[in-house]
């Protein structure tokens, strides 16, 4: 599997060419705690993954947060918290649908729920993490997941 998708900083290939690994992180949007609480804590996650930008960098893992709006549409929000990672827009629901990451309606929009899809070099998934409960450990668990993929023996298409 090999896509290009929209990002706030332009085209990006997924999956990474790169890196060996790809980390999608799926999210709602800022601000629908207040329409569902049990989704709240989008900036926690996304933050929490900023904040161990280091730790991907040493698992040589892209990092790409997935959200179901316009190219674009998160790009200030962004910068103004410094992600230091792309944001895709995911408006159709192509990508995470792909992948099999779960949908919430909110309203007359579909959103995604928080979840992590972890893919190889190749673009094959290797991990799919949801529910993720606690949007604070969004980036622990996405790099325990990294950890253990890294453990793991490879076995490389012949």
């Amino acid at each position: 599997m090999s896509a290009t998708a929209a990002t706030d900083r332009g085209p990006v290939r997924i999956p990474s060419p790169d890196h060996d690994w790809t980390v999608l992180l799926f999210v709602t949007e800022p601000g629908i705690g207040e329409a569902l609480p049990r989704l709240a804590g989008c900036t926690t996650g996304l933050c929490s993954v900023r904040d161990e930008a280091a730790s991907f960098a040493r698992a040589n893992a892209r990092v790409l947060g997935v959200s179901a709006h316009p190219p674009g549409a998160l790009g200030a929000f962004a910068r103004e918290r410094e992600l230091g990672y792309p944001l895709v827009g995911d408006e159709d629901l192509e990508l995470g649908r792909m992948f099999g990451v779960p949908e919430v309606r909110v309203g007359e929009r579909t959103l995604y729920e928080r979840a992590v899809v972890v893919l190889d070099r190749r673009g094959r998934v290797r991990s799919v993490i949801h529910p993720v409960p606690d949007p604070a450990r969004h980036a622990a668990s996405a790099l325990k997941t990294l950890a253990e993929l890294a453990r793991a023996p490879r076995y490389e298409d012949v």
